[in-house]
C-alpha cells in the first residue's frame, strides 16, 4: 500500500468530485448514487488531508479532573427514553478500558453543573483518521464524514 501525502489525497479527491460531475452530466436521476458516493468520498479524501497535515491529530472533546488530569472516559451517544432522542454523554473506563457502568451528561448549559460533579470539560488534540460514519438504513439512512479518535476515546 502506498502512503499518500496530502496532495495526493486532496488530487484523488478532486479526480471524485469530476467523477460525480461526469455521472450528473450523462444521466438526469438515475445516477445520484454514484455522484454521492464520489462526493462523500471526495470530503472524506479532503479531510484526510487536512488531518495528516495536523500531524495525524486532531482536536476533540476531553474530560478533566478539576486538577486539570485527564480522566478515562469518552463520550458516546446514548439513547434518552424520556425525551425520545439521542444525547451524549461521558462514559468513564478502568484501566483496562472496559465500562464502568458510570456515565454523566456531556455538555451542559452552564461550566458549573460539571464542577459541582468534579470535572472540567475542555478539547485535546488526539490521534484520528477522516471516516464515513452514519445511522439509518438503506436510501432512509444518513452518512457523513468526521474525524474520529484513534485511541480509543482517550489517552493510554
Amino acid at each position: 500500500m502506498k502512503t499518500q501525502t496530502p496532495e495526493t489525497l486532496r488530487e484523488e479527491a478532486r479526480r471524485q468530485d469530476a467523477l460525480a460531475e461526469e455521472s450528473f452530466q450523462r444521466c438526469d436521476t438515475d445516477g445520484f448514487l454514484s455522484q454521492w458516493a464520489h462526493g462523500i468520498t471526495a470530503q472524506k479524501l479532503r479531510l484526510q488531508a487536512q488531518i495528516d497535515e495536523n500531524g495525524g491529530v486532531w482536536e476533540f472533546p476531553a474530560l478533566f479532573d478539576l486538577d486539570g488530569n485527564r480522566v478515562r472516559a469518552k463520550i458516546i451517544r446514548t439513547y434518552d427514553r424520556f425525551r425520545y432522542g439521542y444525547r451524549s454523554v461521558w462514559a468513564f473506563c478502568d484501566d483496562r478500558g472496559q465500562f464502568t457502568g458510570r456515565f454523566i451528561n456531556a455538555f451542559p448549559k452552564r461550566e458549573s453543573t460539571m464542577e459541582k460533579k468534579g470535572y472540567r470539560e475542555g478539547r485535546e488534540n488526539a490521534p484520528a483518521k477522516a471516516d464515513i460514519l452514519g445511522s439509518g438504513h438503506g436510501l432512509s439512512g444518513t452518512a457523513w464524514v468526521a474525524a474520529v479518535r484513534t485511541d480509543h476515546g482517550y489517552p493510554g
